[in-house]
């Protein structure tokens, strides 16, 4: 399989990883660090290891089964990864309510962030934007992000610990509306025009970051 035809379930894996180590202990989120594997394989840490397949089966339908060898080698790490999955894919349920929005934002982007980069449309919109970068945030949460270009990693997203000038910025107007968002349910032009969204900065990087976040969220299967 072609690495974007992958490019998918990297990305949710991302994402994922990105919910642990805001949700778990850094030892624990530790062990969700997704890597591709050849044979058509993921690995979350060192010892869980999903056919391609079945990872997506974990994704849509909540239920996946990873290969035995990590399971028989590292029974307690992979029941502690297999833990922190089934809490990660509740954060995803509407009904869990607004106040995991900044977690599940923060997936989101970071999943955006793997798209703009080793996705060959996503890549070509973004070329011409190296210099640039986005801060987006959650009015009246306290809660920021920041993506940029940073060689040899490419576009990822940082925490915002100092005062910045970004080329654009993006300002959600409530956690039920980042929540929407981030789960791929927010009607974009509609949230613009009732002011749900503001827009500030350089209009057109706002415009491709939006463009290559509707591919990216098109594309991506979301946990359960």
């Amino acid at each position: 399989m072609m690495m974007e035809e992958r490019l998918p379930l990297l990305a949710a894996a991302q994402s994922i990883y990105a919910c642990a180590r805001g949700l778990f202990p850094s030892k624990s989120a530790r062990f969700l660090a997704p890597q591709l594997l050849p044979n058509d394989t993921i690995a979350l840490g060192n010892s869980l290891i999903f056919s391609d397949d079945q990872f997506g089966n974990l994704l849509k339908n909540g239920w996946g089964m990873p290969k035995m060898g990590g399971l028989l080698l590292s029974p307690c790490r992979s029941f502690c990864i297999l833990s922190c999955l089934w809490k990660i894919g509740n954060l995803y349920k509407v009904e869990n309510g607004q106040r995991f929005a900044p977690l599940l934002l923060g997936g989101s982007l970071e999943a955006i962030c793997t798209y703009m980069n080793s996705h060959c449309e996503a890549g070509r919109v973004f070329e011409s934007e190296k210099d640039s970068s986005i801060f987006i945030r959650i009015a009246e949460t306290g809660s920021e992000y920041f993506i940029c270009y940073d060689s040899p990693i490419g576009w990822s997203l940082k925490q915002v610990q100092e005062r910045i000038s970004p080329s654009a910025s993006l300002t959600f107007k409530s956690l039920g509306i980042a929540q929407k968002a981030a789960l791929g349910k927010l009607d974009f032009w509609l949230a613009l025009s009732m002011g749900d969204i503001l827009l500030a900065g350089r209009i057109p990087m706002l415009e491709k970051f939006g463009y290559v976040a509707r591919i990216a969220q098109r594309e991506i299967p979301l946990p359960k």
